[in-house]
């Protein structure tokens, strides 16, 4: 669906006044461009990843203007537990055996800035309004080109956010913009889980078509958990790339021959006809409904699986290049439910915009998207004639907070 389905009433020549000329937002962000995205801004695009793996943090951090070099900074803590022995025997009046202390890990790190934007002249305003014009009062609508336009800047956040996650997961909390083109900005976060909590694969690569995965990863998981001092049902899930998923865990014959017995079970009839110690009802060939399915089932080997899918693109100065965040040949073990906390911070910009310091010739104008994110009008001079400028800011980063417990496991090297 294109972000263009909220219809309004005003005729061109209002919505053109009311998108481009002062006072957009006439009560603060309560005005007419917050309604727009209140009200209009539909988003041509699936849920994005990162929101399924990461939930938004209530609180907004707010901006430090008295060194623009420092970005504002986050802390996590996560909690150590602590194993707990069985009591042992004493003698009576004597001191009991005291059991660890639990404590927690505290990690900081950054958030950068981002921001994506639209420039516009008078020409294009004018453009703008003759199209507006044109349509008829059934299909009109307030945005035009420009709702369209706003939910492609909030998508390119969404994107940089899905890639973000994709490489805090699957890196021990680290993530990197390296190799993209155009910004000249490094921004970058080393890993912070303990270094013990990167695994091999186990006795064999993933890869190796002799390779007991399901047995492998049973073993990562229960060795973890005893050494954790976490309980032996104490809920976890893996992270699985989708390519791994298809080309590896799919094509793996003990993964076949685990999901074939949970198909068995499932057989209507349970009744089985065994020809050659297989059933009728075996498959050579899995699929990823099957695979999810008998691992969330009672009789799987493995913790839940969760498929991760995520692509994106940036830009150079001549092509767009597709890429994605996650680390090849990673499979990560966690906690079930959701990985970690978006935290955000307001933009130094919208703080700057705010402050009563913006030229008198500078008109701009704020609102909110998605929470997180600024939406700011501007209308500057451009020679005799004015241009319109649309950006979407957001300073934000993706961080972990099971650091004690997430697991990095890299498939291709074994024991």
């Amino acid at each position: 669906m294109d972000g263009n389905a909220y219809k309004n009433q005003y005729n061109p020549e209002d919505i053109i006044n009311l998108l481009y000329q002062k006072n957009i937002i006439g009560d603060g962000n309560t005005g007419f461009l917050q309604t727009i995205i209140d009200n209009s801004l539909v988003f041509n695009e699936n849920i994005p990843f990162w929101q399924e793996c990461f939930s938004l943090d209530g609180n907004e951090s707010p901006a430090n203007l008295a060194d623009a070099t420092i970005n504002p900074a986050w802390t996590v803590r996560s909690f150590q537990r602590r194993m707990v022995p069985m009591a042992p025997a004493m003698a009576p009046l004597s001191e009991t055996m005291q059991l660890d202390n639990e404590g927690y890990s505290e990690r900081t790190g950054s958030m950068h800035q981002y921001g994506s934007g639209l420039y516009q002249n008078s020409m294009g305003k004018q453009a703008l309004e003759a199209k507006l014009r044109s349509l008829n009062l059934q299909d009109q609508t307030i945005l035009g080109g420009y709702v369209k336009g706003l939910s492609d800047m909030v998508k390119a956040h969404n994107s940089r956010l899905t890639h973000m996650a994709a490489q805090t997961i699957s890196q021990g909390g680290a993530y990197s913009n390296s190799g993209e083109a155009f910004s000249g900005v490094d921004a970058s976060q080393v890993a912070y889980i303990p270094s013990s909590n990167y695994k091999k694969a186990g006795a064999k690569v993933w890869t190796d078509t002799t390779c007991d995965i399901p047995e492998q990863m049973r073993k990562i998981a229960d060795d973890f958990k005893l050494a954790s001092g976490l309980e032996e049902d104490y809920p976890m899930q893996w992270d699985i790339p989708y390519n791994m998923a298809m080309t590896v865990l799919m094509t793996n014959p003990a993964f076949v021959k685990e999901v074939n017995r949970f198909i068995r079970m499932l057989a209507p009839d349970k009744v089985i006809i065994v020809n050659n110690s297989a059933s009728v009802v075996d498959v050579n060939t899995i699929t990823m409904q099957q695979l999810v399915e008998y691992s969330r089932s009672e009789i799987s080997k493995v913790a839940p699986i969760h498929i991760i899918r995520e692509k994106q693109q940036y830009a150079d100065f001549k092509n767009y290049t597709t890429v994605q965040g996650w680390a090849d040949g990673i499979a990560v073990l966690r906690p079930l439910g959701l990985a970690g906390i978006v935290v955000h911070a307001q933009p130094k910009d919208i703080a700057m915009d705010q402050s009563g310091e913006v030229n008198d010739r500078v008109s701009i104008s704020i609102a909110k998207a998605q929470g997180f994110l600024y939406v700011v009008n501007q209308i500057v001079e451009d020679g005799k004639y004015k241009a319109y400028l649309n950006d979407v800011l957001g300073c934000y980063a993706t961080v972990l907070n099971e650091i004690n417990y997430h697991v990095i496991v890299n498939t291709k090297v074994a024991d």
